[in-house]
């Protein structure tokens, strides 16, 4: 009887924290997403000339794939692309959708290219292409918020010289903020040879760039159908060379134009500290990276 006293106080104050507990966790999470830290990305890859020795040691089956959860850099002057625009470029037409929008705000809005002036690492990518066999692939700087392992996305990156649908550089990189800085790298160099014919080889095939925007819309949408030999200008394949932009009718062997020759990839994992400059080194390419934080301002009201 004497203990049944402190019973009901002990379920009151539990109860009451069962209640609270919901609304405890939600202003948890909205403090995290004020106080979300901003830091400023600048990224350099290069590719190294100087090490094809033993390249027939280089794995023939790498895991190549895009991360699900990503984002790209958006170039500041170019508009957003709508599911119109190649339509509208294929008649000639102005899309509404896209004119006469103001251009982004820089200091507030993530995953957008930054001028080469505000760009820290000008010199060192110089440097590097002075140096014989050094080629910059890819070299950019953009402000971003930094999230956890769970909700951080991968930004995709590609560079150097195309080859058809691909680049010689692609893939993605992720950062995270933790106790640390992480840096996880998902990048493959390729070296193509011309598509003629030949045997694909023991390669794996080159995944495609996801992208968030693909409809198709004809070139001609009135042009009627007809035979490839009853035009000059289409070839044996029905495939119009004045206004095709796709091989998509063209026979397997022959529809990407080059083929991968050797595939190296980068897979590291590098732990690191703000305005430090870091360096990822592989034999045929490299990483420079420096992050600094950023206070991104308020918004105009």
């Amino acid at each position: 009887m004497i203990q049944r006293p402190f019973y009901r106080i002990a379920q009151r104050i539990l109860s009451s924290l069962l209640i609270a507990l919901p609304v405890l966790l939600l202003s948890h999470g909205s403090l995290a997403d004020d106080d979300e830290r901003w830091f400023q990305v600048e990224v350099i890859i290069f590719a190294r000339g100087n090490g094809d020795s033993g390249e027939e040691n280089w794995p023939r089956n790498p895991t190549l794939s895009y991360p699900f959860h990503w984002v790209e850099l958006r170039d500041p002057d170019a508009p957003p692309p709508s599911r119109f625009s190649r339509l509208s470029e294929s008649r000639s037409v102005r899309d509404p959708l896209t004119d006469n929008l103001t251009p982004p705000d820089l200091e507030r809005e993530p995953y957008y290219r930054l001028p080469s002036s505000e760009r820290e690492l000008n010199r060192h990518a110089v440097a590097l292409a002075r140096h014989s066999g050094h080629r910059v692939l890819f070299h950019e700087a953009w402000r971003q918020p930094f999230r956890d392992n769970r909700e951080a996305p991968a930004l995709v990156v590609s560079g150097g010289d195309a080859y058809g649908s691909h680049f010689e550089l692609e893939g993605s990189i992720r950062l995270t903020l933790s106790r640390y800085l992480h840096l996880n790298t998902n990048l493959w160099l390729t070296r193509f040879d011309p598509n003629t014919g030949q045997t694909p080889g023991t390669w794996p095939q080159l995944p495609n760039r996801p992208t968030r925007y693909s409809v198709d819309v004809p070139a001609q949408i009135d042009a009627p159908l007809s035979s490839p030999f009853e035009n000059p200008e289409r070839n044996a394949w029905g495939l119009d060379l004045r206004t095709d932009t796709t091989t998509a009718n063209l026979p397997e062997f022959l529809r990407e134009p080059y083929l991968p020759s050797r595939i190296v990839t980068m897979n590291q994992q590098r732990r690191m500290r703000s305005e430090e400059l870091h360096y990822l080194d592989h034999p045929l390419m490299g990483l420079l990276i420096r992050i600094t934080p950023y206070d991104r301002p308020e918004a105009a009201r």
